[in-house]
C-alpha cells in the first residue's frame, strides 16, 4: 500500500535542528559583532573591514531568519497532518516545542502560521506601486472620484454587490457578504466618515482584532485599484473600506490578509465567537436551514490545503463562499461567490450537504451568532 504523508515526530525533530542552528548562527553573529565593535582599530583599513563585516553580518542574520522560517514550516507541516487526523482538528502547541505558538492550535492558527512563512519574501500590502497586490492608488488613477460619495448608510450597504479584487481575502469578503445579508445595520454602525462632508477625509471602521474592538482609520489614498469594488459601478464601496480597514489593522502583513478560516472573518466583523466545523463534522441540511432561518451569518470554505478527493467543477478551490440561502425542495444550500456576478467563476452554486460527496468539496463551515 502506498504511504502518503510523513512521520510527524521526525518532522518536528528536523524542525528542532533547524531552529537550533538558527539560534547558533544568531549567537555567532552577535558574538562577532561585539568583538568587532570592541576592538581598538582606527583608520581607512579599519573602516573597510567594518563595512565588509557589516555586509557579512547582514547575510548571517538573513540566513538565520531563513533557518527559523524553515523550522516553522516543518513544524507547520507536522501540525497540519496531525490536525487532519484529529477528530476536532485541534492539537496541542506543546507538541511542536513552541515553534507555532499558542496553548492549542486550530485551523485558523495553522493557516495563519503557513502564511507567515512567506512574509519574509513578500512586500507589505499597500497601494501606490503598480506591481503591488493593491496596485496604484485609486485616487491617482481616478482624480475626479469623490470619496464622500461612498454610501455607508444601511440602505447603501444592503443594495451593493461585492466584487473581489486581486487579494486572496475571500475569507473576509464572504463574511462581509454574510453579515451584509443578516445584519447590515451592524456594518453601518461600524463605519463612519471623517471630514466635511463625511468621507472626504476618509473613514473609521470598527473591527474585532486580537480579542478587542479597534477603531481603524482608512484614508482615501489607502485604496488601490486592485481592491474589492462595487460590482455595479466598479468604484470603491463600503466593502472596499472595510477591506482596507482589515489590511490596516494588520499593518499590511500578507499573512494576515491572504488566508484564514470562515469563522475568523465572521468573528472580526461581529465580535462574537463563530461555530466552526471541518470535513469530519459538517452541518446537515437541516442544521444549515435552521441557522439561516435564525438569521445567522454563514460561510464555507473549499479545500484550503490540498484537494481531498474529486471536487465539483463549479467550485473554486481553496475559496470561501457565503451561504446565502437554501432550497427546501432539493435539499441544497445556496453558495454565493465573492468574485461577483460578473466574475469569471460561477456566482451561485447549489450543493447538497447530505450528499456523501459534500465532504470532498466543502472542507469547513463557519456559523456566526
Amino acid at each position: 500500500m502506498t504511504f502518503w504523508g510523513a512521520d510527524t515526530a521526525e518532522l518536528v525533530a528536523l524542525a528542532r535542528r533547524f531552529r537550533d542552528h538558527d539560534g547558533q548562527l544568531t549567537g555567532t553573529a552577535e558574538a562577532l559583532q561585539a568583538a568587532v565593535v570592541g576592538v581598538g582599530w582606527e583608520g581607512p583599513d579599519a573602516d573597510d573591514f567594518r563595512q565588509l563585516w557589516e555586509r557579512s553580518r547582514q547575510q548571517l542574520s538573513l540566513t538565520a531568519d531563513h533557518l527559523g522560517t524553515a523550522a516553522e514550516h516543518l513544524a507547520l507541516q507536522a501540525a497540519q497532518q496531525d490536525a487532519a487526523s484529529d477528530p476536532e482538528g485541534r492539537i496541542g502547541a506543546g507538541d511542536y516545542d513552541g515553534m507555532l505558538g499558542g496553548q492549542f492550535l486550530d485551523w485558523s492558527d495553522l493557516i495563519n502560521t503557513g502564511e507567515r512563512v512567506g512574509d519574509l519574501w513578500r512586500d507589505r500590502i499597500e497601494a501606490g506601486d503598480p506591481e503591488s497586490l493593491l496596485g496604484t492608488r485609486y485616487t491617482e488613477q481616478n482624480p475626479r472620484w469623490d470619496p464622500a460619495g461612498v454610501d455607508i448608510d444601511r440602505s447603501g450597504i444592503e443594495s451593493s454587490l461585492v466584487n473581489q479584487g486581486s487579494l486572496g481575502d475571500c475569507w473576509y469578503l464572504a463574511a462581509l457578504m454574510a453579515v451584509q445579508q443578516t445584519d447590515p445595520g451592524l456594518l453601518s454602525e461600524h463605519i463612519s466618515g471623517a471630514g466635511e462632508p463625511p468621507g472626504s477625509d476618509g473613514w473609521e471602521v470598527r473591527l474585532f482584532v486580537d480579542g478587542e474592538w479597534q477603531d481603524v482609520p482608512v484614508r482615501p489614498e489607502d485604496l488601490g485599484v486592485n481592491g474589492t469594488m462595487d460590482d455595479g459601478t466598479g468604484d470603491p464601496s463600503w466593502a472596499t473600506i472595510f477591506e482596507m480597514a482589515m489590511i490596516n489593522a494588520h499593518d499590511g502583513r500578507p499573512s494576515a490578509v491572504s488566508a484564514d478560516t470562515p469563522a475568523a472573518g465572521l468573528e472580526m466583523l461581529t465580535g462574537e465567537s463563530a461555530q466552526e466545523s471541518d470535513s469530519l463534522g459538517q452541518p446537515s441540511f437541516d442544521e444549515y436551514r435552521q441557522a439561516i432561518d435564525e438569521g445567522r451569518p454563514i460561510t464555507v470554505m473549499t479545500d484550503p490545503l490540498m484537494p481531498i478527493g474529486p471536487a465539483r467543477d463549479d467550485l473554486v478551490a481553496a475559496h470561501v463562499y457565503q451561504v446565502s440561502g437554501y432550497d427546501e425542495e432539493s435539499g441544497e444550500i445556496i453558495l454565493t461567490n465573492p468574485h461577483g456576478p460578473n466574475g469569471s467563476t460561477a456566482y451561485e452554486v447549489r450543493i447538497d450537504p447530505d450528499d456523501p460527496a459534500y465532504a470532498t468539496s466543502i472542507f469547513m463551515t463557519g456559523i456566526g451568532e
